[in-house]
């Protein structure tokens, strides 16, 4: 039976047939490297590396900026991980979405049914002209920004989740027989600045090809978010324009009522004024983000929202996929996506969790078994899913042979993950110039030293697991130039830039790359042995800094050395921390 890596595979083996150059597969050739290696490891640390690849690729960062989409998403992390002491039930968001992401991948690959659905909705020469080339890529695309980014705003949800659970402690502290819950809401001074996109361009320049296209954009503002999701329902469910933007425009309120918090309505909302931005600042095709970015914002939307309102308020019944293939797909993965969440909360602490979980996916079938870290699952489990997918969506159009899901138990335990920080991220050009002059580096150290080499000469020349090996070390330099109290910045920050590290500092630095290095062969299957054998994955180093010889320690003193030559490459600096 196939596993989640080979529909992986599979997908950028789809993706890459319809390309004509090794340079269009370069990048994505990365991404595929970074989902492989998380799928190994669904690490904080390997869930990082997949944000940073695909916004760099995608180019959803801005050079040298201090506030990029990637910074958000760790602060995501970092926020709900912390911040969930007093809540009941919360669990992991961050690596919860890429491995969304992986399975809407999977679900494309497989599934011609998926396929002619996006094709259908989303692909078109005549109307979308602004498209990538390929439909694979189209869909790539669309697909990350809705996977990566839907649960963005979820910590203004805990914020009210917080402010509950404080309250109903201290109240029920006199208070025994509570006559019921305190129920908290937010307000806003000024909401209006959160629901626009900032004009950099004139307006009327801006908007005008997407004006003109629609009819309905008359009745709407072309830079304020929520009339941009309303038309987009509108469009994409038949739902009245009027009808949807007025629910939408008074939707802060109606959570403020009924005491409950849609955090796709904000995730959706920060999506678009963000982008909205960036498009603007990097000159790009107003129609992306008309087009494109509006679909995969809507679909973050539609993700709770469709159930909760469009369901409940408009009569909707459960989903087509042509009707809005992205907000479907966004739909089935998220609630399919429950294996690995660690649980923050009190409860969800307690709670039997799924660790993993075995797929199988094909033109007819889904089939999901949970694999219980420890004790067992219920019947209810299983029947509620099933209730929830057969009233959300229309499992036919995709799976004829509909959804077999299943639970067993492993006795596994969860293992939590290491905690990130925040470190600059330059742009994933800059990084693999990087790589290739690590690897340069490195070539020409061993010839200096006249030792034998193993690799490729050329950059170019090397497999994908060695050329993302070289990738990863270039973006991790900022990392371990904070552990040893220095900072990666740009050019133009403030700071005095530092010159040359001092000895210890270089020791220190070789330290942590030989433990990286290790770490790295180490996941990649690697073992000890006193002769270095690639074929069987055997190396004499992969042992600790103190039983290294000199020679071997003088590589990674090297690696050292050139930190700030290499990171002066990628018009970035060194300083103190």
């Amino acid at each position: 039976m196939k596993t989640l890596q080979n529909y992986v595979q599979d997908f950028f083996a789809l993706l890459n047939s319809t390309r004509e150059t090794e340079a269009e597969q370069r990048f994505t050739n990365a991404i595929k490297m970074a989902l492989l290696t998380f799928l190994d490891d669904e690490s904080k640390e390997n869930a990082a590396t997949v944000y940073d690849i695909f916004f760099s690729t995608y180019r959803i960062v801005l050079e040298g900026s201090k506030s990029t989409f990637i910074d958000l998403l760790d602060v995501l992390s970092a926020y709900e991980e912390r911040a969930a002491t007093l809540i009941d039930k919360q669990r992991d968001h961050y690596i919860h979405s890429v491995n969304v992401f992986i399975l809407g991948l999977c679900i494309y690959s497989q599934n011609s049914n998926f396929r002619t659905a996006f094709k259908k909705a989303n692909i078109d020469g005549d109307k979308y002209p602004e498209n990538y080339p390929n439909e694979q890529e189209e869909f790539l695309f669309r697909w990350g920004i809705a996977a990566l980014f839907h649960d963005v705003g979820y910590p203004i949800e805990i914020i009210g989740k917080q402010i509950e659970s404080f309250l109903e402690f201290a109240t029920n502290a006199d208070h025994a027989d509570s006559k019921g819950k305190i129920k908290a809401h937010l307000e806003f001074q000024n909401f209006r600045h959160l629901n626009s996109v900032a004009e950099v361009t004139p307006k009327k320049v801006f908007i005008k090809d997407f004006y003109e296209q629609n009819e309905s954009s008359v009745y709407i503002d072309l830079l304020q978010p929520i009339d941009l999701l309303a038309q987009k329902i509108h469009l994409s469910l038949a739902i009245p324009l009027d009808e949807i933007k007025n629910k939408l425009d008074s939707f802060v309120l109606d959570m403020a009522k009924f005491g409950f918090i849609d955090h796709g309505f904000y995730s959706a909302i920060i999506v678009l004024k963000w982008y909205g931005y960036l498009i603007q600042k990097t000159n790009m095709n107003p129609m992306r983000f008309y087009n494109a970015v509006v679909d995969s914002a809507s679909a973050i939307l539609l993700h709770n929202y469709y159930r909760n309102a469009c369901q409940k308020s408009f009569g909707c019944g459960p989903m087509n996929p042509v009707n809005h293939p992205i907000a479907y797909l966004l739909m089935f993965c998220d609630e399919m996506q429950d294996w690995n969440r660690a649980g923050y909360g009190k409860i969800e602490k307690t709670r039997t969790q799924a660790a993993s979980a075995k797929i199988f996916i094909d033109e007819k079938n889904f089939g999901i078994t949970y694999l219980a870290g420890k004790g067992t699952f219920s019947r209810k489990f299983i029947d509620d899913k099933n209730e929830l997918f057969n009233q959300l969506l229309d499992i036919r159009a995709v799976f004829p042979g509909g959804l077999h899901i299943e639970c067993d138990t492993l006795e596994v335990i969860f293992k939590e993950a290491r905690e990130d920080v925040l470190v600059p991220r330059p742009m994933l050009e800059n990084m693999e110039l990087l790589a290739k002059a690590i690897h340069e580096d490195y070539i020409a150290a061993r010839k200096k030293r006249n030792e034998p080499i193993r690799v490729a000469e050329k950059f170019e020349d090397l497999d994908d697991s060695a050329r993302y090996s070289n990738l990863r070390q270039a973006m991790n330099i900022g990392k371990k130039l904070q552990k040893v109290g220095y900072v990666l910045v740009s050019q133009d920050a403030d700071g005095q830039e530092i010159t040359q590290l001092d000895d210890d500092t270089i020791e220190q630095y070789a330290i942590l790359e030989h433990d990286d290095w290790m770490e790295g062969k180490i996941k990649d299957g690697w073992s000890y042995a006193s002769t270095r054998d690639d074929s069987q994955k055997k190396h004499n180093c992969l042992v600790p800094w103190s039983q290294l010889s000199e020679m071997y320690k003088e590589y990674d003193r090297d690696v050292a050395r050139n930190v700030i030559r290499l990171a002066a490459m990628v018009d970035m600096k060194v300083i103190k921390a």
